[in-house]
């Protein structure tokens, strides 16, 4: 009977254990924190005009980076293609879009 139980104790306790150590110890665990994605372009442009998204239409909020080859989304629903218009350095402008898989989330250093 004693073996059941030291063994019933042994088992709750490695198993709690190994339940903790999912968490990296290291740094601080914030579910959800990701609020920022970005995407890269292939060369830079001056601007982005009518950031949306492609199926509703709904506009986006985004931000062009200051050497003009990436492009932050603030709240982006993930899984949602975009669509937006780019206007080069030489003065034209192309109606671009971006698939999912292609918008990457920002994930900042603590």
């Amino acid at each position: 009977m004693r073996r059941v139980i030291c063994f019933f104790i042994f088992f709750t306790v490695a198993s709690a254990t190994a339940g903790a150590q999912n968490l990296r110890q290291d740094t601080l665990f914030v579910p959800g924190a990701v609020r920022q994605f970005q995407f890269h372009l292939e060369e830079p442009v001056d601007r982005i005009e009518n950031l949306r998204y492609d199926q509703s239409g709904e506009p986006l909020k985004g931000t062009l980076s200051p050497d003009g080859k990436r492009v932050v989304l603030d709240n982006y629903k993930k899984g949602q293609r975009i669509r937006f218009n780019a206007v080069f350095p030489d003065g034209r402008t192309e109606e671009l879009g971006k698939s999912p898989c292609f918008i990457d989330p920002i994930q900042y250093e603590l």
